[in-house]
């Protein structure tokens, strides 16, 4: 039963609502004329709310970006300010010492200047007393100049005499070879004695010298040629001009004795040795009355 109730009331609960729906017809054309322009309404704005969401979205990372890029240069910039801190610090410390390096260079520099001062006083007394000397100076430069201006005309004679001793040593050697030539062209025409002849050349090694000093022993004699009282031209021969006479006695078998004649006796102890090379050449003094 109480079914039923319900059930005829909702049927007429449901014709009551068609009628009302007839009678309210316009009402509701005009209600969805209004929901679909609410919708279209509706549309737009949630559009443009997308849109104005993109766009905050976008603003929002942009901000975030260059929030971090501020935050990285707050940190960079306050990495820089500990490092300019510190570089202050170490600059602070530094002025200190340069301020007393500069201030201990500033009494130095005033001893120095003192010192200064005192060398040019002296370097002007210096100079002073000096001036005498520098005027010797100057006179001895002149005559060393003069010196040399004599040593170069001395040199220029040195050399003329040069060239005319060489010429007449080379007059002599060309005198000299043709003599020996001559000579050994006449001497192979006639017999040789026995002896030296004169102008002959022998050549002798000193056995040693006297203890007085007047004379030479040589390992020769009679069966050399030597005999007494003959008279030698001798000279070594790495001076071959420096000349000097020798007179043969106490001559023997393998032994003979050279006095030193003239003047060079006085020397001959500190020109001849042992051992020493030495070349004769028979003088025209010699004794004449051998064969």
């Amino acid at each position: 039963m109480t079914s039923i109730i319900f059930r005829l009331l909702a049927w007429g609960g449901f014709f009551g609502l068609g009628v009302m729906f007839f009678i309210n017809q316009k009402s509701f054309v005009s209600l969805d004329k209004e929901v679909a322009e609410a919708e279209k309404l509706k549309k737009e704005a949630t559009y443009n709310l997308e849109i104005d969401e993109n766009k905050s979205s976008d603003l929002i990372n942009g901000l975030f970006r260059e929030r971090g890029k501020l935050r990285l240069e707050i940190e960079e910039s306050a990495t820089k300010a500990g490092d300019f801190k510190e570089e202050g610090e170490m600059i602070l410390l530094k002025e200190k010492d340069l301020i007393e390096k500069s201030a201990k260079l500033g009494k130095e520099l005033i001893a120095i200047r003192a010192d200064l001062v005192e060398a040019q006083k002296k370097t002007a007394e210096k100079v002073e007393q000096g001036a005498p000397v520098r005027e010797q100076t100057k006179e001895v430069l002149e005559e060393v100049k003069q010196l040399e201006e004599e040593s170069k005309k001395v040199k220029s004679e040195r050399d003329e005499l040069n060239a005319e001793l060489s010429a007449l040593r080379t007059r002599r050697d060309v005198a000299k070879r043709t003599y020996n030539e001559e000579r050994e062209r006449l001497l192979s025409e006639i017999e040789r004695p026995p002896y030296h002849y004169f102008g002959d050349e022998v050549e002798i090694d000193v056995l040693s010298v006297s203890p007085s000093g007047a004379g030479l022993f040589i390992e020769e004699g009679y069966k050399s040629g030597f005999r007494d009282d003959f008279k030698y031209l001798a000279y070594e021969q790495n001076e071959p001009d420096r000349y000097f006479y020798l007179q043969a006695s106490l001559v023997q078998k393998g032994l003979t004795f050279l006095e030193f004649m003239g003047d060079f006796r006085e020397n001959a102890s500190d020109f001849i040795r042992s051992e020493q090379k030495l070349f004769l050449i028979r003088t025209g003094d010699s004794n004449t009355t051998l064969p």
